[in-house]
């Protein structure tokens, strides 16, 4: 249950949930894909088949976007296609023109599609009131925006948008490399990336390295932004701070694991409900914190 990655999208003050959220999500209710769809996107259940659209716990509201794709490779239908085309040409004499190609191809799509083997994913993700975010546990803007155009299509309106602050997170996460003290409350972690500003080409990567270390500033100094920092927030979770406000590897660290109360053989349920109301409550007190420094734009 616990993300790994947290993409991040600002809901306006005045935006609130239907009541009746699963009723309203059973509309987008993922199903599989027909004959010729390549591909198809919808709500499933966080406890399995059959279970509930959604769970709430502490005021946030988990869903999760499943995804059922048709692995169909490009070198299949290139194949076949390329077969086609030289039985027209053994046969007339002549390449098939563009409109014939066409055809060509939706006919091999039409018969390799509904032999094709489907992939079933998912992407979690959560909605916190008191925060105004939909947190998606992906570090990626596609994977972000596609959770909240689904969302809505099902609520028919969902005005979310990236997370942006009014501080420069390049220029801030340079001056707390640079310093080596972050704002209180907040580590060094051991990773970090910077770039050149003229020149995105020219970057250097630290991974496992101490970021007090002289060699590790020096870039800073001289003109390079960090593009991503590692951070450790009160000893109780980790995670790489990138330019675009995403945390990439979140972890939860063993203290916050310690406070788990959850019996030894507890069903998958509860054991859910367990971890998301912990790691909720946890996310939401860092971004307290992220906004009182960074001031999140509404």
């Amino acid at each position: 249950m616990w993300f790994k990655n947290a993409s991040l999208l600002r809901l306006p003050a005045d935006f609130s949930l239907p009541t009746a959220i699963d009723e309203t999500l059973t509309e987008k209710a993922l199903r599989s894909p027909g004959p010729l769809e390549l591909e198809t996107r919808g709500f499933i259940s966080p406890f399995g088949d059959g279970g509930a659209l959604s769970h709430s716990s502490g005021g946030a509201v988990l869903f999760h976007l499943g995804t059922e794709a048709r692995l169909l490779p490009s070198s299949v239908v290139r194949d076949a296609l390329d077969q086609k085309f030289a039985d027209h040409e053994a046969k007339t004499g002549r390449k098939p023109g563009k409109r014939l190609r066409a055809e060509m191809r939706d006919a091999v799509l039409g018969d390799l599609l509904p032999r094709a083997f489907i992939q079933r994913s998912r992407t979690p993700a959560y909605f916190d009131p008191k925060s105004r975010m939909l947190v998606v546990d992906s570090s990626s803007d596609k994977a972000a925006e596609t959770f909240a155009s689904v969302l809505r299509e099902a609520l028919g309106s969902f005005p979310s948008r990236p997370l942006a602050t009014e501080t420069s997170l390049p220029l801030l996460m340079t001056e707390w490399l640079i310093a080596g003290e972050p704002p209180e409350g907040f580590g060094l972690g051991d990773e970090c990336e910077l770039k050149d500003p003229s020149d995105n080409t020219s970057q250097i990567k630290c991974k496992r390295h101490d970021l007090g270390a002289d060699e590790v500033r020096e870039h800073a100094r001289v003109g390079k932004q960090v593009s991503q920092l590692s951070l450790v927030f009160e000893d109780r979770l980790s995670f790489v701070l990138d330019a675009k406000m995403k945390l990439r590897k979140l972890k939860f660290l063993d203290i916050v694991a310690d406070q788990l109360d959850v019996q030894d053989g507890a069903d998958q349920a509860t054991v859910l409900d367990a971890e998301f109301t912990l790691m909720s409550l946890e996310l939401r007190r860092l971004f307290e914190h992220l906004h009182g420094i960074l001031r999140f734009v509404d």
